[in-house]
């Protein structure tokens, strides 16, 4: 009998209500099967449909027939399927384990580890089952218990590259970096020319800092496949970190010419132009992150923070956009709705502070003389270390931390959970959005209290954030419309400085042996803003002979240092009259440089922190511009902190006419710089208990509010 005259007889049986003749069955499955394994998934699934059309309960059919849905990536349909075929073989191990890869591919892992055990119960020790397993623990954030599947399935598999590299990736994933680089070494040994195990070898040594060695695999990776997007993006930021910010960009600009709409190189690219001064680029670059991924918060993160740089841009444009990010990272059902801590108000608090800035930075030089005179019997701290950099500073902090939480690698569940278990009654956030930053954190609400402080300068747009750390000039009356947060105006100022422990001595004024007075500032490039370098050209027009020293890390590429001079040449000021310099890589070399500078210059809108108190250190003055928000005050506070109100300028005109006076009257800047430390070693900026004090003061405040139950201080009104 021919398969049309078998066709027929099942026909015939089905309209009689009988079941089709066994080998009518065998022979279409057979006949699928076939091309099933030739990849032509359309006719052998036509071959599946006759089975069950015939026997709609057929088990073997309706498997295969969800493996070409899973295949064409239907999972719905192949969950309907494959679940047939398990109501007629419950215990079946290879459909247990279909229908976990299934589960995991709807993004359900519960149930796929749930499937994926039955299978291993009934065939122990199965790579594959084990290999399945591992992806929905990994769905569901258990990395160590994904990790104890990987190694598993090497027991029975030990020459297994791919699994190698798997269990690597995982251990990358929860900070066990040294135990990722063995097992991606081990993928290499069996496979040499593993692609994806060089270039994740070169991301986890580049979490160590073993920069060079990483590019090494990077360029091993890109030498056997050229066309592998991770080793370009990957090699762009190891060439970034090691300052190479022209070569950084094109390995980004590379990665897109493999896939123009890979938002990581797109955001990638827009922070490399950012480090060129390049605002304007920089922000199209993270518009059009946003494009391709709407909700892709990290590039509206970056698009939030260098908008500040913009002179332009409207204080309410950037509440909105805040608002939009701290939506976008805020999920209802995972809001912590209620604290239990202790609501007495005058015991001894948990303050947990989160950064991934514990290490040489500016925002570690803010903390390390003020944490040592935290009262330990007022204030117990915590820190949560959201990055893997440890220094000297590191451990100077470390003595003054009791309790240290290093975060790095975990879920914002996890970091929520850790925070809850440690009972932290004030949560202070050091990043904003700037690197490192645990918003996401922030906005599950872990902590009954949180108030962020010191690593941005602008609303973080998170709601369950109560307060932001300022004083009366950053945030003066009428601008908290501007923030989300309400301020929390400390009473001086809300910084304090940490002298810098190197023995750096003040020269003589330099314009005495100069024959004229140098303008200077090291602020990064990108502070330089279009209304900025014309008012510094209006500075040295209307100071004759005088020279502008710009030094900062930007400048050391040749093109931005062409660049810039041709800025201020558009404003008719010659190359003669700048001194362009890149940065300094010693800190003590950086700060004697401040002995070749008579005035500092501070830029605007984004006016110098960091940059301006140093010069003050080093006895040289700053004139600032008075601004209209946050980052643009910040200028403002230190020198009323320091008692020189007549260094800030009304506008812009006026800061051209206060530059010429001050630079006209040398005696008056040779006094100034003798007393200049003095006065900041005396002033509110240097005094490292009464800040510790006033701190102490401001949480207590904080927490007693929340103890008697009532909403935070009113913020007035604000944007729409």
């Amino acid at each position: 009998m021919n398969r049309a005259d078998k066709r027929q007889q099942a026909k015939e049986a089905a309209k009689k209500g009988l079941p089709p003749a066994p080998d009518v069955l065998a022979g279409l499955l057979r006949q699928g099967v076939q091309l099933h394994q030739q990849g032509r998934l359309a006719e052998a699934a036509a071959c599946y449909q006759r089975i069950l059309g015939l026997a709609p309960r057929q088990m073997q059919a309706n498997h295969l027939m969800g493996l070409i849905e899973h295949q064409r990536g239907d999972n719905d349909a192949a969950e309907v399927h494959i679940g047939k075929a398990l109501m007629a073989a419950p215990d079946n191990p290879d459909y247990l384990c279909d229908m976990g890869v299934v589960l995991n591919a709807l993004a359900r892992p519960l149930e796929a580890a749930e499937k994926l055990r039955a299978a291993l119960r009934r065939r122990p020790g199965d790579v594959r089952i084990l290999n399945n397993l591992a992806t929905a623990q990994l769905q569901m954030g258990r990395q160590e218990e994904a990790a104890a599947s990987y190694r598993a399935a090497l027991e029975r598999e030990p020459r297994n590259a791919a699994m190698h590299n798997n269990l690597g990736n995982v251990l990358t994933v929860i900070g066990e970096t040294e135990a990722a680089i063995g097992s991606y070494l081990e993928a290499l040994a069996i496979d040499p020319g593993y692609v994806d195990a060089h270039s994740n070898l070169g991301y986890a040594l580049m979490g160590l800092g073993q920069l060079d060695e990483a590019i090494r695999h990077f360029d091993a990776a890109l030498r056997l496949k050229p066309e592998t997007i991770g080793a370009r993006f990957n090699l762009g930021l190891a060439l970034a970190k090691q300052g190479h910010t022209s070569d950084a960009v094109e390995s980004f600009r590379a990665a897109l010419r493999i896939n123009p709409k890979f938002v990581e190189a797109v955001r990638g690219l827009g922070d490399m132009l950012i480090k060129l001064g390049r605002t304007e680029e920089a922000i199209a670059q993270y518009e059009l992150a946003l494009e391709y991924q709407p909700d892709y918060a990290a590039a509206l993160g970056g698009l939030l923070f260098f908008q500040n740089y913009l002179a332009d841009i409207d204080p309410g444009v950037m509440l909105e956009k805040a608002r939009r990010f701290g939506a976008m990272v805020t999920d209802p059902a995972a809001v912590v709705k209620h604290h239990d801590n202790n609501r007495d108000p005058n015991r001894r608090l948990k303050v947990g502070l989160v950064s991934g800035d514990f290490c040489t930075h500016v925002v570690a030089r803010f903390l390390e003389t003020v944490l040592p005179e935290i009262d330990p019997a007022q204030i117990e701290l915590f820190a949560y270390a959201t990055a893997d950099k440890v220094d000297a500073m590191t451990s100077r902090l470390q003595e003054s931390i009791p309790n240290w939480r290093r975060v790095t690698y975990f879920s914002d569940a996890r970091l929520t959970q850790t925070i809850l278990a440690d009972q932290i009654d004030i949560l202070v956030d050091l990043s904003g959005q700037s690197a490192g930053n645990r918003l996401a954190t922030f906005a599950r609400k872990p902590a009954p209290v949180a108030v962020t402080w010191l690593g941005y300068f602008a609303t973080t747009g998170i709601e369950a954030i109560d307060y932001v750390f300022a004083n009366r000039w950053v945030i003066p009356e009428g601008e908290e419309r501007q923030w989300v947060e309400k301020p929390w105006r400390l009473p001086d100022t809300y910084l304090c400085f940490s002298p810098p422990k190197y023995d750096v001595p003040l020269g003589p004024l330099p314009a005495r042996s100069n024959g004229y007075v140098t303008f200077g500032s090291c602020n990064n490039l990108n502070k330089l803003s279009d209304r900025t370098v014309e008012c510094w050209a209006g500075v040295l027009k209307a100071v004759p002979d005088s020279r502008l020293l710009l030094r900062t890390e930007a400048l050391a590429d040749v093109g931005m240092a062409r660049q810039t001079r041709e800025r201020f040449l558009a404003h008719g000021i010659g190359a003669e009259r700048l001194k362009l310099e890149g940065a300094l890589a010693d800190y003590a070399a950086h700060l004697k440089q401040y002995n070749r500078i008579d005035i500092a210059l501070d830029p605007f809108p984004y006016t110098g922190g960091t940059t301006s108190v140093e010069a003050l250190w080093m006895g040289v003055p700053v004139l600032t511009r008075k601004g209209d928000r946050y980052v643009a005050h910040m200028g403002e506070s230190i020198l009323h902190n320091m008692a020189m109100p007549e260094w800030i300028a009304a506008d812009t005109e006026d800061y051209v006419l206060k530059a010429a006076a001050f630079a006209a009257d040398l005696e008056g800047l040779e006094a100034l710089k003798r007393s200049l430390r003095p006065r900041f070693v005396a002033s509110p900026l240097c005094d490292a208990p009464r800040f510790a004090r006033q701190l102490e003061a401001a949480f207590r405040g904080m927490w007693q509010i929340w103890c008697a139950g009532q909403a935070a201080l009113p913020a007035g009104d604000r944007l729409a």
